[in-house]
């Protein structure tokens, strides 16, 4: 429940901070320095589905864009730092390369490697849940029949 000056208190579900730090934890221990023997692209084949994932589950929060554009940010920082230590002598310039115009949008930049790219929370639609989406089950209409 939380305090609305217009209408009081009412009911709103947030993101609980304690899940958006779960999934920076994870995305840490994705890109730590002993996982530097693989590609950039298939880190994010391993990171893009738990990005997915978790921006389906949660769009329907209040507030979600905020936490998801934070998130984007931790993520794309933890991509340059594990690309880092995967190539020591690189120069930034270098490592840029890999930071790429998205395939989706042109303005925005993005780490890819070939048709691989991050997945980007902050794209995934965020809006209110609609009870009205919810339809009756098979198991709970009637067949119209009279023994039924």
């Amino acid at each position: 429940m939380r305090w609305d000056k217009r209408y009081g208190y009412g009911p709103r579900v947030e993101i609980p901070k304690a899940k958006a730090a779960d999934l920076r934890r994870k995305v840490k221990l994705l890109t730590g320095s002993s996982t530097t023997q693989v590609s950039l692209g298939k880190k994010l084949q391993e990171i893009n589905p738990i990005l997915r994932g978790w921006a389906n589950y949660y769009r329907y929060c209040t507030f979600a864009g905020r936490v998801y554009s934070s998130l984007d940010w931790y993520i794309s920082e933890r991509l340059w730092r594990w690309l880092r230590k995967k190539r020591p002598k690189a120069s930034a310039g270098d490592i840029l390369g890999a930071y790429q115009p998205s395939s989706r949008r042109r303005t925005r930049r993005l780490w890819r490697e070939g048709s691989t790219e991050q997945h980007l929370l902050a794209w995934t639609p965020i809006h209110r849940y609609r009870l009205a989406w919810m339809r009756t089950p098979n198991f709970a209409m009637s067949s119209r029949e009279p023994d039924t």
